[in-house]
């Protein structure tokens, strides 16, 4: 179907009914009270939290419990993030099984993140149903680094091939971000902090419903002047500084009992100092990056024949210029500036047939392009239709099959796959898992039309092909005493083919293939009221099988430890959170030629403390890197040392 046919479809379909609220954005009423983050007054939450009744969208894009989805999927609560305290969302994934992260440099530094061996490029990032990803970027990628926590309500990372569902970009898998919806009365909110490296924050908003409306406006402002972004250890004496401004905008309507209408906004204006690399002699005072990022939809939700069929309908669009500048005398590139858009329309149907049988089908249009210094406008159209079915059965099998057809306009037609199982045995408290899927990635319009140079010669190739993967895992979770003990293990095999990749002399090429394998594993205890005792490790084997080298910053070894303990009749807070990576390669870019070099594993250990004064003040405090270790994550780039920030939250 023809992006046109849709919107004249959308706009009948908004003019007889109005439009709906898919399922990636919306939690029932008595879901998002179980998620609402009270970090305010926790004297009402249940300090017990049972992880296996949350609910996810993600997985199979309907909402259903966590202990009946087969596929891989972490849920980062919105108490969770009010007890870290931290700037970015970065700070939350660290934590996750699977999931490693890495960036060059301290705030707003370019922030990539890898599942499972998979290139950062081949996630998915979607933020209320918009997909977040860069069109402009090389790979189509998304740069964390300018994503605050500000109005999260939860985030789902959804792990392994994940294209029949959500189409091209989610080789690796998906990672899930949805914000809060006003809620009851109305609140107002004001939050002030800072810290180590002349940084403060300040944040202010609103929100409330009634039975028609609800709405929610947060605006926030971060800066710093940080430190140099390339090792300062490596003779980068020059701090880099870092502002960022973002707001968060929802508005929404419930005119009819079976109808919800619902706009998201979200606008991100970032700018930030840069060196030249990463090594010895890399600082550059004249050098800085201009980041505008707008993501926006109008989605909805409508129900017909007392729940049999639910539609749901959607139209978005992102929006990301990035400029960056280098006023060095005689800088080899002075200017450059890359503009990246993205158009899509999405209508789903859900069909409730029997209560063990829900049939799931969609159709989406997407329309992606970008402009740069260096390219004239281009763009490229995919046409996506997909299926699934879930079968539930006995109250302990849980089945899932889909498939889907995306047609793009210069690489033709691409089929993909995936099937899900989950089987309770809850005789003994045991659930076992399992999934295997395939997925595909369409080349990037900067990958297809970046023109040559005289250094570098050919870089884009109108031949590429779609790159593509395949992966399988199995698993399973185990509960002792009511929950009160929950672990689990699962181990994932991944292979990708027709990677591009940049071959000096020709241009990008579809040339690579890589394979990763790995087991993830976690525990949760719950001691006794209060305490909450978690921990993972990731062993990931990853391999470029063009040179047998492991594929680069992917950690051999990577866990967490997070200890959370609410006192005081739960007004008072302290987490203590450890993070451990082992080491990984890397290349030396900042010598020639270039070399790949091994950066040593690290332990970081983080402080977080909170205390509820009263009903309307809450203080915090918290103190990163609380021995001041020394590391990296990118060869050459510095990371923070022991940091202390405090501030005060006031609500009414």
């Amino acid at each position: 179907m023809k992006k046109t046919e849709l919107c004249l479809t959308m706009a009948a379909f908004l003019a007889g009914s109005g439009s709906s609220l898919a399922a990636t954005e919306r939690l029932e009423p008595q879901a998002q009270e179980e998620t609402e983050n009270i970090s305010d007054s926790r004297a009402l939450q249940d300090p017990i939290v049972k992880r296996l009744d949350t609910i996810v969208v993600t997985a199979t894009r309907t909402e259903k419990e966590l202990r009946d989805v087969g596929s891989s999927i972490t849920v980062i609560t919105a108490d969770e993030i009010a007890d870290r305290q931290v700037f970015t969302v970065p700070e939350l994934l660290r934590d996750v099984p699977g999931v490693d992260v890495v960036q060059s440099g301290g705030l707003g530094r370019a922030t990539s993140v890898f599942i499972r061996g998979a290139n950062s490029d081949q996630t998915l990032v979607l933020i209320d149903g918009i997909e977040m990803n860069d069109p402009a970027s090389p790979g189509n990628g998304y740069d964390f680094a300018d994503l605050m926590t500000d109005d999260i309500e939860r985030i789902e990372i959804l792990r392994g091939p994940q294209s029949p569902l959500y189409g091209s970009n989610a080789i690796g898998g998906v990672i899930n971000i949805i914000t809060k919806k006003g809620r009851g009365a109305p609140r107002f909110s004001a939050m002030g902090e800072g810290g180590s490296y002349e940084t403060f924050k300040v944040r202010g908003g609103v929100s409330g419903s009634t039975d028609l409306v609800n709405y929610n406006l947060t605006v926030s402002r971060l800066e710093t002047q940080g430190f140099s972004a390339a090792e300062k250890r490596l003779g980068n004496p020059e701090r880099d500084a870092y502002k960022n401004t973002t707001i968060n905008a929802g508005l929404g309507l419930t005119p009819l009992d079976n109808l919800d209408i619902q706009w998201n906004l979200r606008y991100i204006d970032a700018n930030k100092d840069l060196d030249n690399c990463g090594g010895v002699g890399c600082d550059n005072p004249f050098r800085d990056d201009r980041t505008q990022q707008m993501f926006t939809g109008l989605t909805g939700r409508l129900d017909l024949f007392d729940g049999f069929w639910e539609q749901s309908l959607g139209v978005n669009y992102s929006y990301t210029d990035r400029e960056n500048r280098d006023g060095s005398p005689g800088a080899f590139i002075p200017f450059s500036a890359f503009e990246g858009n993205r158009f899509r329309v999405q209508w789903q149907h859900d069909l409730y047939l029997h209560e063990t049988n829900t049939l799931t089908l969609g159709v989406e249009d997407e329309e992606e392009w970008i402009r740069t210094d260096a390219i004239a406008k281009k763009s490229q159209n995919t046409a996506g239709y997909f299926l699934q079915d879930q079968i539930h059965l006995w109250d302990r099998s849980y089945t899932t099959a889909g498939v889907r057809f995306d047609d793009n306009d210069r690489f033709g037609g691409k089929v993909t796959w995936r099937v899900t199982q989950s089987l309770a045995i809850d005789e003994i408290g045991t659930r076992l898992k399992g999934s295997y899927g395939t997925g595909f990635k369409t080349p990037t319009l900067f990958q297809l039309f970046a023109p040559g140079d005289p250094f570098f010669g050919p870089l884009g190739n109108p031949n590429l092909g779609p790159e593509t993967s395949s992966g399988w895992d199995i698993g399973f979770e185990q509960t002792l005493w009511d929950e009160l003990i929950l672990f689990g293990a699962s181990y994932f095999s991944n292979s990708f083919d027709d990677l591009i990749d940049f071959v000096g002399g020709r241009g990008f090429q579809n040339i690579d293939r890589a394979t990763s394998e790995g087991v993830e594993s976690y525990i949760e205890i719950t001691p006794f009221e209060g305490l909450t005792l978690r921990g993972n490790y990731t062993y990931t084997h990853s391999r470029d099988d063009s040179t047998g080298e492991r594929l680069l910053r992917r950690p051999t070894d990577k866990g967490s430890v997070n200890v959370n303990y609410r006192f005081l009749q739960e007004a008072a807070n302290l987490n203590l959170n450890v993070v451990i990576v082992g080491r990984k390669d890397d290349m030396n870019f900042s010598v020639f030629p270039f070399r790949r070099e091994t950066i040593p594993g690290y332990a970081v250990i983080n402080l977080v403390g909170s205390y509820q004064v009263n009903r309307y003040l809450n203080v915090f405090a918290r103190v990163d890197n609380l021995f001041d270790k020394h590391y990296q994550e990118v060869l050459g780039f510095g990371t923070s040392g022991v940091a202390g920030y405090g501030g005060i939250k006031v609500s009414y």
